[in-house]
């Protein structure tokens, strides 16, 4: 399913002003609770987790349609060789297995059959799925067209230009993997660490003080040391989701499902083992 950047942005906008919304409502029913604490997760995880959903949704799209164009390419190199005329090519083409990719060549036939011409057809193409890797082998194919050459040799090679772009990326993906999971590591080993030392320091402390002990008094109270620690664990889930998704996708925006999933987690060890 193909997620538009108009739509994601209207999910983002949407999903902004709805968790805007629950934090006002919360800070008048909550200001002076530590229920707060646990509502400003909520509101983050509605501002973040529906447009982190749409970004799923959209970059398998995309993976499917880099995957499946270098085939394409390749059917249509071996259509070429046979004699068949590309528009002949491309009808055929439209009726096989690509993925959305297919539904995307249909269009393309169709505008063909308006009296569009290769050319034009193909830069419509390339701006209606609008993805760096289709512009790149649009220009490719483009350019070489007009000044001429087989259309075999054109369509291989760009084939192979793309499958060298996909294989690099995926490679990219996994070797950056590890550097994710140093994320969430240290996320997990902070909330790990607060947790011991909130029960094995600050709690017996303010039992001691609660027992009028003069010279011990804790500097911070129980309940200002975990909202401290809390407001550290998000605030630590939402620049690593963010910079994890920038190393590993190379988008900011792409990191917003590791924030929705730190933020949850952060919040949920907090209410289970320090509330």
């Amino acid at each position: 399913m193909r997620v538009t950047k108009r739509t994601t942005k209207r999910i983002s906008i949407i999903s902004a002003a709805a968790a805007i919304i629950f934090f006002i409502i919360a800070l008048i029913f909550y200001l002076t609770s530590p229920t707060l604490d646990y509502m400003m997760v909520i509101a983050l995880t509605i501002g973040v987790a529906p447009p982190s959903v749409a970004g799923i949704i959209h970059n398998r799209w995309k993976i499917k349609i880099e995957k499946a164009t270098p085939d394409f390419l390749r059917d249509l190199a071996t259509a070429s060789r046979t004699g068949i005329p590309l528009q002949v090519a491309l009808e055929h083409a439209s009726h096989r297995i690509y993925g959305p990719l297919t539904y995307e060549l249909k269009l393309l036939v169709s505008h063909m059959s308006w009296g569009m011409n290769f050319n034009e057809a193909l830069d419509e193409f390339s701006d209606r799925i609008n993805l760096p890797l289709i512009k790149k082998a649009t220009v490719l194919i483009n350019e070489a067209a007009k000044h001429g050459g087989d259309l075999s040799n054109i369509f291989d090679s760009t084939a192979k230009y793309l499958d060298s772009i996909n294989s690099w990326t995926q490679k990219r993906r996994q070797q950056t993997t590890p550097y994710v999971l140093i994320f969430y590591f240290s996320v997990f080993m902070f909330l790990f660490i607060i947790i011991v030392i909130s029960n094995m320091m600050f709690t017996p402390l303010s039992q001691i003080g609660a027992g009028n002990v003069s010279f011990i008094k804790p500097i911070i109270s129980q309940a200002a040391s975990r909202r401290l620690f809390l407001h550290a664990s998000l605030i630590e889930a939402l620049f690593g989701g963010l910079i994890a998704g920038k190393i590993n996708e190379d988008s900011f925006l792409d990191g917003l499902k590791h924030v929705t999933v730190l933020a949850v987690a952060s919040g949920l060890a907090f209410y289970i083992f320090l509330r």
